[in-house]
């Protein structure tokens, strides 16, 4: 064996043992880095999954309504014509709440972007 091979494996072996220190901490960055993506990832799902939770029980709420109101009507014998028109024909205004939060999502979904 000759007198160079000793130190000559020996510099390759700490060469390789820096190499793979360098490597693990970046994969460990990268792993911390995924870790909390996909914790805001979550985040906002589950805030997305709670909206969308709200908004179902609202409309099923403003059907609801709906239906109880055509109901009564219905049992309180035949509507004033201006209030079956309305009832029909549903004027600006009534409808302005759903109208502005539809804005509303149409302006931040711009702005999610």
């Amino acid at each position: 064996m000759s007198p160079v091979t000793g130190p000559v494996a020996t510099a390759i072996a700490m060469a390789l043992a820096v190499a793979l220190g360098v490597a693990s901490a970046g994969w460990e960055t990268r792993r911390a880095r995924y870790e909390a993506r996909i914790v805001e990832l979550s985040q906002a799902a589950e805030r997305n999954q709670v909206s969308l939770r709200t908004e179902l029980a609202s409309c099923r709420a403003a059907g609801e309504a709906r239906q109880l109101t055509a109901a009564e009507y219905a049992a309180k014998g035949p509507p004033p014509d201006g209030a079956k028109r309305l009832l029909e024909q549903q004027p600006e205004g009534i409808d302005a709440c759903a109208r502005m939060e539809s804005a509303d999502r149409a302006v931040l979904s711009n702005l999610k972007r």
